[in-house]
């Protein structure tokens, strides 16, 4: 006779099942469990892939230094082109076929994609030193885009001794100045990342996936541009050696337009200023670089003469200061006066017409100091014509550009950095007149050129 039936009651319950106090316990244990081995998981595997992207960097790298050795420089090889990327692109595929080697406006669409760009040099002197540099960028599966930097010899990534050859030393970005020689590298390879999400020193998240993987391309990654800016590595964010850092949040909101193929209102441009006109077809500015292939306008920012006027350049009677636009005589009365275009693109000319001429001398008058403006080692700087000036305003007074039949008004607020008062066109309208525009109110009319009106050079670009 069995005798199963002699144990007490409460252990014959326990074949019913878990207690809810039971159950609630298990859970909490396998959710610490998975905290610790999902990200852990995930951490690996992202690392898994970025070794991947790294990896190729690393052969077209060696490809690159192969070129270099029978070239002589970066350049391609059927033209001797600086930056001729699609052509230099299917050199080094021959040299390396087990990755794919892309042109440099091509973007990386996996670690097995690298895209690359040849680049000139300068010495210390500006002095043109050919196709010293090459770039290459990948994209990692985990959202990253890495890039590669070696440079063979130079110590600026741009004419006119600005954005210098510089290696990061710093564990993260919170340290983005450039100081020109002290952080002058030894050439060779330096590298970088965009990544989706900052570092918490960076403290600032806006880079996003989309954005990083359209940004993963050469073209973007070459441009030698010192200073900080959306979705591209900057000299100063380059590393001596591969880290898992952020190497280039979001600085401002305004992404550098020399990066892509089109600019908008609000990005940087070529010569370091704010666009504030974008065509949707070509103009002529004649003595712009852009010349008859020109489509938007930049206005220096403010501060300019003070900080990159040519040595010797006389400010105007009530001087520029880092926080306020120089108010400056238009120039002084005279029996000539031939800059009277109105147009977009007309600036240049006008100008150039003003500053011809002698009367009443030419020191720290506004076409002069324009003119002599340097930023972004760019020479091309003027007073802009009436419509230019018009377009200007509605920009610095946050209304929308683009529409030169539209005037200038007092809605919205005027944006930081600019003089809610008069600033000077470069339009005559006589021999002791010229065309002036009020930002505050958006007006303009004719003004006495002995007057001290505000004065922003602008510059065109294609």
């Amino acid at each position: 006779m069995h005798s199963w039936h002699k144990f007490p009651r409460q252990f014959l319950r326990r074949d019913s099942g878990f207690t809810l106090t039971e159950l609630a316990i298990a859970m909490v244990v396998l959710g610490v469990i998975a905290s610790i081995a999902i990200p852990s998981f995930l951490g690996s595997r992202n690392n898994a892939y970025d070794k991947e992207a790294q990896a190729s960097i690393e052969v077209v790298l060696r490809a690159a230094k192969f070129h270099y050795q029978s070239q002589g420089d970066f350049s391609e090889a059927s033209s001797l082109q600086c930056g001729d990327s699609a052509v230099l692109a299917a050199d080094l595929q021959k040299l390396e076929p087990n990755v794919d080697v892309v042109a440099s406006t091509v973007s990386s669409t996996n670690p097995r994609v690298v895209s690359v760009q040849a680049v000139s040099t300068w010495s210390s002197n500006a002095e043109l030193l050919g196709c010293q540099g090459f770039y290459a960028v990948a994209y990692s599966s985990s959202g990253s885009c890495w890039a590669a930097r070696l440079i063979i010899e130079g110590k600026f990534l741009a004419s006119g001794s600005v954005s210098p050859v510089v290696v990061n030393t710093q564990t993260n970005t919170s340290n983005s100045a450039i100081t020109t020689w002290s952080a002058l590298a030894v050439n060779g390879n330096a590298f970088g990342a965009l990544k989706p999400q900052t570092s918490a020193a960076d403290g600032d998240n806006t880079n996003g996936l989309v954005a990083i993987k359209t940004a993963c391309k050469a073209k973007t990654q070459s441009t030698g541009i010192a200073d900080l800016s959306g979705s591209y590595i900057a000299p100063s964010q380059f590393y001596s050696s591969w880290r898992d850092v952020v190497a280039s949040p979001y600085i401002a909101s305004a992404a550098n337009c020399v990066t892509t193929d089109t600019c908008a209102a609000g990005e940087t441009g070529p010569g370091g200023g704010t666009v504030f006109y974008a065509s949707t077809s070509t103009f002529t500015s004649v003595g712009s670089d852009c010349n008859t292939s020109c489509k938007y306008l930049e206005y220096a920012p403010i501060g300019w003469i003070v900080s990159t006027t040519p040595s010797g350049q006389t400010n105007c009677e009530i001087a520029g200061t880092s926080t306020a636009d120089p108010g400056c005589r238009m120039f002084d009365a005279g029996a000539t006066y031939n800059g009277t275009a109105t147009a977009i693109g007309s600036g240049l000319a006008n100008t150039t017409l003003i500053t011809g001429v002698s009367s009443g001398g030419n020191a720290g008058k506004a076409a002069t100091v324009t003119r002599a403006f340097r930023g972004g080692g760019k020479s091309d700087w003027f007073l802009p014509s009436r419509d230019e000036l018009n377009e200007l305003c509605k920009y610095a007074r946050q209304q929308t550009t683009g529409n030169t039949a539209t005037q200038c008004d007092s809605t919205n607020s005027l944006r930081t950095g600019f003089t809610s008062g008069n600033y000077w066109s470069s339009t005559e309208t006589g021999a002791a007149t010229a065309i002036y525009q009020n930002f505050a109110t958006g007006s303009r009319g004719n003004r006495d050129k002995a007057e001290r009106d505000s004065v922003r050079p602008v510059r065109a670009f294609g």
